[in-house]
């Protein structure tokens, strides 16, 4: 076990049927099955079996499974553990010493249900940012983990404040993937662009016809300063009120 664990953690992208079942502690006929009933995809090398570490920690998180944590490791801890009922997050701290905090923050008196769109409120009382939040994790990432898998910069955002990115999209913005949580998108919409994109959004959201798929503005980008980029939003039905935002620089 604690051999097949340290392949993954060090950055193996597909496993065998024999490496899935020593790691998620389950018979090798219970892979098969699942690879047989077609919930897992597979791909041939050679005479194996292989499944990609992203479908399968989807897999197990959709089928209520414990991911083990060298999974978790593998994806970069996007992944939350089963499913639980949702509680906002002061309910979810209620028996914890960190809830101490949460009647004196702006997340609670405002009763905002997304707490990391107020993460850079003056008031907030958490000790931690988002990105190393377990309640952020287990309620917040799996929903947005699927831009991970977009090759190109890819942010979920909603309210004007990010979701998560893509480390594409950290790299784009020349930040820290951690940074993009609760970020504000003026912090990558460069100011001259600012409110033309805050239009080309909301015309995208009310499914306005005369708003083009690809709104061309600038970015923010570190060292870089200004860059031209195209921007493709997207609304999405799930996680609902969010968008999807696809950069590409232009060339």
């Amino acid at each position: 076990m604690r051999e097949v664990e340290s392949q993954v953690t060090m950055g193996s992208q597909h496993l065998s049927v024999m490496e899935i079942a020593e790691i998620c502690g389950v018979a090798r006929s219970t892979v098969s099955y699942w690879i047989s009933k077609k919930l897992l995809s597979v791909h041939r090398s050679g005479k194996k079996h292989l499944v990609a570490v992203d479908d399968l920690v989807l897999f197990l998180a959709d089928k209520k499974h414990t991911v083990p944590q060298a999974l978790l490791e593998q994806v970069g801890g996007a992944y939350p553990q089963p499913f639980r009922t949702f509680k906002k997050c002061w309910e979810y701290w209620a028996n914890d010493s960190h809830g101490q905090r949460c009647r004196h923050c702006t997340v609670f008196e405002l009763q905002i249900e997304e707490c990391f769109t107020a993460c850079r409120s003056p008031n907030r009382q958490c000790a931690k940012s988002c990105h190393e939040c377990r309640y952020f994790s287990e309620y917040y990432g799996l929903p947005a983990a699927f831009i991970h898998q977009i090759g190109k910069p890819a942010a979920l955002y909603k309210d004007i404040s990010i979701w998560m990115g893509n480390r594409a999209w950290a790299e784009l913005c020349q930040m820290e993937a951690g940074q993009l949580v609760g970020a504000g998108i003026e912090e990558f919409i460069h100011t001259e662009s600012l409110k033309a994109f805050i239009r080309y959004s909301k015309g995208r959201v009310q499914g306005d016809p005369a708003v083009p798929e690809t709104y061309r503005g600038s970015f923010c980008s570190g060292n870089e300063g200004k860059i031209e980029v195209h921007l493709t939003v997207t609304p999405l039905i799930r996680p609902a009120g969010a968008c999807l935002a696809i950069a590409e620089k232009v060339k």
